[in-house]
């Protein structure tokens, strides 16, 4: 049996084993990566799935900035390969993408395989006027979790603004 539960500090070593499995020693050199140092997941949307005590896969999510909008930036998503196939995948999809909803955020954003993510209701970013700089931009895709469609622009990391400051402003606006 497999459950989907919030990832938790005591995860971390699991889940940085099982990147370190999914996408090779060198992920971290990865333009994505790029938006992730420094700034912590966004721990209300980050899961792990469970076999038992095992970690077996893993999503998180990270603030990014759109314009004046801070956004998500998906990823990574992993399991492990025995479990490749099996629907986990779709489960860790599908139960952050509900709980991103839920909490009022409106874009989210992923760089991946458009064949994979295209059934989650993703689509090229580049329809919006959106694009990641250094990055393969047939890669860059967004959902939308509202009927708003997002300001074109530039894809960016935090930046002077702190990830406090930001996370905390998008929450207000959607709130509202």
């Amino acid at each position: 049996m497999v459950s989907i539960i919030p990832s938790t500090p005591a995860h971390s070593s699991s889940i940085e084993e099982l990147l370190d499995h999914a996408f090779g020693p060198d992920r971290q050199e990865k333009t994505s990566y790029r938006y992730r140092d420094g700034v912590a997941p966004i721990a209300s949307l980050s899961r792990v799935a469970m076999s038992g005590e095992a970690v077996i896969g893993s999503i998180q999510y990270w603030p990014a900035c759109l314009g004046q909008e801070t956004v998500l930036l998906l990823g990574p998503i992993a399991l492990w390969a025995g479990w490749v196939g099996q629907g986990v995948g779709s489960c860790l999809m599908l139960s952050s993408l509900a709980a991103a909803q839920h909490e009022g955020w409106r874009h989210v954003f992923l760089v991946g395989d458009f064949d994979y993510y295209r059934r989650f209701g993703f689509v090229s970013a580049s329809t919006w006027g959106v694009a990641m700089p250094e990055e393969q931009q047939h890669r860059l895709q967004g959902r939308l979790l509202t009927g708003e469609v997002p300001p074109g622009g530039q894809l960016l990391p935090l930046s002077s603004r702190s990830q406090g400051e930001l996370v905390g402003q998008a929450k207000e606006v959607f709130s509202d």
